[in-house]
């Protein structure tokens, strides 16, 4: 006997173009990868799976249909994927309704028909992928019987997708690769991040040199410049006296106003995004340090601090 995989069902897709993208420092929905938005990628991956109508919800409405999608505003814009989620499922259309995030770097029309499949044999709710231990709510596929239960639970102040999700019945899809549901929060996740110059001075495989808050704190009574690597929101709520807000989204295009002639500072919050812009930095020139434990441990030890924007 020759066994057949059950034939896909009838779904739609949508893909979530709201999100702030605070982190990534430009808006992710519209950011080219590889010749394509990265929403444009997601959507048509989920055509490929066989999605019969592909929308994009929220973000820029006018950016979003020039670039070929057919747009649906969030009915609540800047507050989370789960009114994005909730305005997907209102309205005609097919039962199920795959929603995937627009940061997918390698969006997969396997996957993504998958949740789907799941959904329909098990008559779940909601179908969500479980990778490396963590439910991938962004890449799941919902009953649209569940918006206005989801609305409901919206209206009463629930944000979390896990969270409104306690009073459904959940199915979990385990066979998915890792890969298929990476996203891109930050410009470092991005395969095409800008890499040094080739002409920039390298330094063998780019050391990254760091100070604690006690030097640091020291060079700064110098006069020796510091570089805030975080958000603008960050930036504005405590920082070092005398940073400057560089985020690290914007480091690549704003390598001229680096100082390359005395030894720059890098912070942000605890040490990991500065040690990225220092390895950058290093690679191009700039004789960049990096702060250890970042400015929580500025802040603990006591030292002045400045806020606002």
């Amino acid at each position: 006997m020759t066994l057949t995989s059950p034939p896909t069902p009838a779904f739609d897709g949508a893909v979530l173009c709201g999100g702030a993208s605070r982190r990534m420092g430009r808006d992710k929905a519209t950011l080219v990868l590889d010749g394509r938005p990265l929403a444009v990628r997601v959507a048509d991956e989920l055509g490929a799976a066989g999605a019969l109508r592909v929308e994009a919800v929220g973000g820029d409405a006018e950016a979003l249909v020039r670039a070929g999608l057919t747009h649906r505003p969030d009915r609540w814009p800047g507050d989370g994927p789960l009114g994005g989620i909730v305005t997907a499922l209102e309205g005609p259309g097919a039962e199920i309704v795959v929603v995937a995030s627009c940061d997918l770097l390698a969006p997969d029309r396997g996957a993504l028909r998958r949740v789907a499949e799941v959904l329909a044999a098990t008559g779940a709710d909601v179908a969500v992928p479980v990778v490396s231990g963590r439910a991938q709510w962004l890449h799941a596929a919902w009953h649209r019987r569940v918006a206005g239960l989801l609305a409901d639970v919206f209206d009463a102040g629930e944000r979390s997708v896990a969270g409104a999700t306690l009073g459904l019945r959940v199915a979990t899809v385990v066979e998915l690769p890792d890969g298929a549901v990476r996203d891109a929060d930050r410009p470092e996740d991005l395969p095409d991040w800008p890499t040094p110059s080739p002409s920039a001075p390298r330094i063998g495989a780019v050391q990254v040199p760091a100070i604690d808050v006690a030097a640091l704190r020291q060079h700064l009574d110098e006069g020796a410049p510091l570089v805030d690597v975080r958000e603008p929101d960050e930036y504005a709520e405590v920082r070092a006296p005398g940073a400057r807000l560089v985020p690290l989204g914007e480091v690549p295009d704003r390598l001229g106003e680096i100082p390359t002639d005395q030894t720059v500072y890098v912070i942000c919050r605890s040490g990991g995004r500065s040690a990225r812009a220092v390895e950058y930095l290093r690679a191009n020139g700039v004789d960049a340090v990096n702060v250890t434990g970042g400015t929580l441990a500025w802040v603990e030890s006591g030292a002045p601090v400045e806020s606002g924007s």
